[in-house]
């Protein structure tokens, strides 16, 4: 029995040291994946100008935009291609006899190498150049638009963001308010200086304090999902914060009248300019189309070699030009006006759009800022004062629970609509930035470039992880 023991018992430590051995590296295990999404969440801030720059980098529209630069920039080569010569070769005077043994003596068929050359006529081959040059400017203005519309975007989901914020920083601080009022009741309650229902109150204001709180928070992760879909990270990114800071107004725009306002919007805004530069290309077709009726020619030359002639090796030259007798490119010049009056028609109806545009966002912006300053001026700094008085007072017993706690409900609200009109006046400031047609910076007009860049997460950019607010 004991030898049995004996030759069980190492055995036994064995098993036991592989499942201690197994059960640590489960725990191990699974540690490590417990702690990977906290790493992986690991958040981060960034301002306004960068989620600009990312946008700029990672959106897919804007990619797409960029396209049409390179296939505008390939037609300038198709427009600028001269045509290339025609060569053809001839054999002449060909006759099953030639080929006989008896004819063999006899000179063989008559060999004609020619070569022809078109030559376009009127400065055709030039007015097609400066139209596609045109075309490339007015689709580098396009993207521009596109860059100027979708840029506002991204500073309305970044004010969205801020907003979000703030408001769950009112919401944590109005919770801890009335976390620290029921840990001093609780304690008055028992010194008998309160009734309960006091308590019970305060209790159930707390109670909504934190539903404020978990709604705000909500708001937070639907405002960061909106803007990192906008700027096209990827689903396990970490969570973004936007640096709090609300934008300055720059006097240049926002002090100037409604009139000098709308003509420099007609004169910067991208989409005007593309309207313009397809007038001027419209022009250019149109003369193009009238030119047509002008033909153009084709020179050739021809070598010969015959034995059969009295002159065995000849050479000639010819010119044909094709005569516009019964086609004279009517239907060509009519389409090519009807272009010219569509471009004109559509600068015209771009110009009232951003005349209503313009005065809208200036009404707007006007607005907004006045409602901001007045928060600023009178109330933020006085709802502070206040609630912090009321609180004092219903601890040395000068005010009831229904006067704190109005106080401490209006605190919160006003607070809200502070933060509100302050993301109001910044998206009111970013649409008048988008009306007046604000200088954007220069998109790269290769979209191999942009899509090198979107291979590159943010998060691994050394500007980002030292980003403000991030310290």
């Amino acid at each position: 029995m004991l030898n049995l023991l004996s030759n069980v018992l190492p055995v036994v430590r064995i098993v036991l040291g592989i499942m201690l051995f197994s059960s640590i590296s489960a725990m191990l295990h699974a540690a490590s994946f417990t702690v990977q999404p906290e790493s992986a969440k690991e958040g981060f801030s960034i301002t306004e100008q960068q989620a600009i720059a990312l946008f700029y980098q990672r959106n897919l529209h804007l990619i797409a935009a960029s396209l049409n630069i390179d296939n505008a920039e390939a037609q300038e080569i198709i427009a600028g291609a001269i045509p290339n010569p025609v060569f053809s070769f001839t054999l002449q005077e060909l006759t099953p006899k030639a080929f006989a043994r008896e004819s063999r003596h006899l000179a063989v068929p008559a060999q004609v190498p020619q070569i022809q050359q078109l030559i376009e006529t009127a400065g055709k081959r030039r007015l097609r150049i400066e139209s596609s040059e045109l075309a490339t400017e007015a689709v580098n203005f396009d993207v521009q638009d596109v860059a100027r519309l979708l840029t506002n975007a991204v500073r309305h989901n970044f004010y969205n963001l801020l907003l979000a914020q703030k408001t769950v920083s009112v919401a944590n601080n109005n919770l801890e308010h009335y976390l620290e009022l029921v840990r001093v009741n609780e304690i008055r309650l028992k010194a008998g200086d309160i009734p309960p229902m006091e308590v019970v109150r305060i209790e159930v204001e707390s109670i909504k304090a934190q539903a404020d709180r978990d709604r705000a928070q909500a708001e937070l992760n639907q405002a960061q999902a909106d803007l990192l879909l906008l700027l096209g990270w990827p689903e396990d990114s970490p969570e973004i914060s936007a640096v709090e800071a609300w934008p300055e107004a720059i006097p240049e725009i926002a002090m100037i009248g409604q009139e000098e306002l709308v003509r420099g919007a007609l004169d910067r805004r991208p989409d005007m300019r593309a309207a313009r530069v397809r007038i001027a290309q419209a022009r250019k077709m149109l003369t193009l189309a009238q030119r047509q009726i002008i033909p153009d020619v084709t020179i050739s030359a021809f070598y010969a070699r015959d034995q059969g002639n009295q002159f065995a090796n000849t050479g000639g030259v010819g010119i044909s030009v094709p005569i516009p007798l019964f086609y004279q490119q009517k239907g060509e010049i009519s389409q090519a006006r009807v272009g010219l009056n569509s471009s004109e028609l559509a600068l015209r109806q771009i110009e009232q759009s951003v005349r209503t545009e313009v005065m809208k966002a200036a009404a707007a912006w006007r607005s907004a800022d006045t409602i901001a300053r007045r928060f600023e001026a009178s109330v933020t700094g006085k709802v502070e004062v206040l609630r912090k008085s009321q609180e004092t007072a219903y601890r040395k017993g000068a005010v009831g629970v229904l006067e704190l706690i109005d106080s401490q409900r209006s605190y919160r609200a006003i607070m809200l609509d502070y933060y509100t009109a302050l993301a109001n006046r910044s998206k009111a400031w970013a649409d008048l930035l988008m009306a007046y047609g604000e200088e954007v910076k220069e998109v790269r007009n290769s979209p191999r470039y942009l899509t090198d860049q979107f291979a590159q997460f943010p998060e691994d950019r050394p500007e980002f992880r030292q980003a403000p607010g991030n310290q």
